[in-house]
């Protein structure tokens, strides 16, 4: 093909230079040469004659072969990788499998050598692993399965499931080297409740109802404000939870979501709370008058305390004779901590006079928190220190004028002690008003699904894969 595109363009630059001489001549009115005329003659019989050549003696062109078109390996679903220890997806994949527990100080490189995996491959694996899942965040127990070819021969690859969510998958590729993916789950997730009156406690029962820890847990937190759970509590009071649960492929309960719902009568008075994030992004629960849950100080600063004295007048344990107590009283161990009942500034943070290690808070709206006969400060405690609600300010001691350990409770309004545990009464910090429109059109919405949810149903040991435990409450960003 090169040879005749060369003579095609010699043939045509000859006539072209030919037919300028022509036209030149017949310009300049000169007789045209019997030479040129001859030569040009000559020129356009032999260019006939290439043509009629290359025409009967065509180029040979060889045939291209065809291009290997090599398949790709199927890609597997998210509920085929989703948990890789059934006996019905490892025969779905094809493949056998061997697996590994991970022990304390190994890691997967050795791991997998010593398992029958030579060096080269096991490093391949490893950097595959790393690109989607640091191996330093494998964890001891974590299972990690090893494939292989159906008839148990040449290595695969490797899956992992460092949690509910994912999976980490390695594989063999069609060139012989390794590839990571990871897989995430996709979940349902869906709207169950519990509803029914306390038998033994809260947490025992709403548990043996199907209710996770987590949402025991947000549940506690709403309530806390409002309700002495040691003390405000009677078999018989009425609660009920609308919460999300997260469910896998095979319509297993995998992870607890938010409560979105909350209704508790202790003492025969109900009240009742929804989720809902304002305009700016931040989630809290709220009454339908749209006032918040946390309330501006806490009934009780200390867990797990007895009330051994209350507000009032009483014989006083050291004196001898009656007084007036202005505050109230918790016994507890040695060393407790001691909490903010609310936001505010350290206003006194020394020893003083009869109440021995003391502590007052100055809040909004006029009220002061006062507490005494603390072990020792927590540190940083210290006179114009903000501190934040359920801030550690302190222990549980018995300095002072005191007959053995509990924390000495006043609170202060306007400069008149109080009796606190008629702090249930003061009310949650309302939303604004531009957030109130949209708080009504949410709380009709959960009223709604609340109808048509069903109760949860108990959970057996098997079905539970994981419920998280971790403590996530949207009350701090109210």
């Amino acid at each position: 093909m090169g040879v005749l595109k060369n003579k095609l363009i010699w043939l045509f630059s000859a006539l072209r230079n030919d037919a300028k001489i022509l036209i030149s001549d017949k310009m300049s009115n000169k007789q045209i040469n019997a030479n040129v005329i001859i030569i040009g003659l000559g020129v356009l019989f032999g260019g006939a004659l290439a043509l009629s050549s290359f025409a009967s003696n065509p180029v040979e062109v060889k045939p291209v072969p065809p291009v290997e078109v090599i398949p790709e390996p199927p890609t597997l679903t998210a509920a085929e990788l989703y948990d890789f220890r059934s006996l019905s997806e490892q025969e779905l994949l094809g493949r056998s499998t061997k697996s590994l527990t991970l022990k304390s100080g190994q890691s997967l490189g050795p791991l997998l050598q010593k398992n029958g995996i030579d060096p080269n491959t096991a490093y391949a694996v490893t950097q595959a692993f790393s690109n989607v899942h640091n191996p330093r965040d494998l964890r001891v127990g974590q299972k990690i399965n090893l494939y292989f070819d159906e008839n148990g021969g040449r290595f695969s690859g490797i899956s992992l499931k460092p949690n509910t969510q994912n999976t980490i998958f390695v594989n063999r590729i069609h060139d012989g080297q390794f590839t990571g993916k990871k897989i995430a789950a996709e979940f349902s997730k869906t709207l169950v409740r519990v509803d029914a009156a306390i038998e033994n406690s809260l947490y025992l029962d709403a548990q043996k109802l199907g209710a996770p820890d987590k949402v025991i847990v947000q549940f506690s937190h709403i309530y806390a404000h409002s309700v002495d759970f040691q003390r405000d509590i009677r078999p018989g009071d009425k609660f009920e939870m609308m919460f999300e649960v997260y469910r896998d492929h095979r319509g297993q309960t995998v992870k607890a979501g938010d409560l979105i719902y909350t209704s508790f009568s202790p003492r025969k008075k109900q009240s009742e709370f929804y989720l809902f994030e304002n305009a700016k992004g931040r989630e809290g629960y709220y009454d339908e008058n749209g006032k918040g849950a946390k309330r501006m100080l806490m009934r009780t600063p200390v867990n797990g305390a007895r009330l051994s004295s209350r507000f009032g007048r009483r014989k006083h344990p050291v004196l001898g004779y009656r007084k007036n107590h202005t505050g109230v009283d918790f016994a507890a161990p040695r060393g407790t901590p001691i909490m903010a009942a609310g936001t505010g500034t350290i206003i006194r943070a020394n020893r003083f006079s009869t109440y021995g290690n003391y502590v007052s808070i100055r809040h909004s709206d006029g009220y002061v928190t006062a507490y005494a006969h603390m072990k020792r400060f927590a540190r940083g405690i210290k006179k114009g220190r903000r501190v934040v609600q359920g801030q550690t300010i302190g222990y549980v001691g018995t300095t002072g004028r005191s007959t053995g350990p509990h924390l000495h409770y006043e609170v202060h309004k306007k400069g008149r002690k109080i009796n606190p545990m008629t702090l249930s009464t003061l009310s949650g910090k309302p939303l604004l008003k531009a957030d109130r429109p949209a708080f009504k059109i949410r709380m009709e919405e959960i009223i709604a699904e609340k109808k048509l949810t069903h109760l949860a149903a108990q959970p057996l040991p098997a079905q539970m894969v994981d419920i998280t435990k971790d403590i996530e409450t949207r009350l701090d960003d109210q």
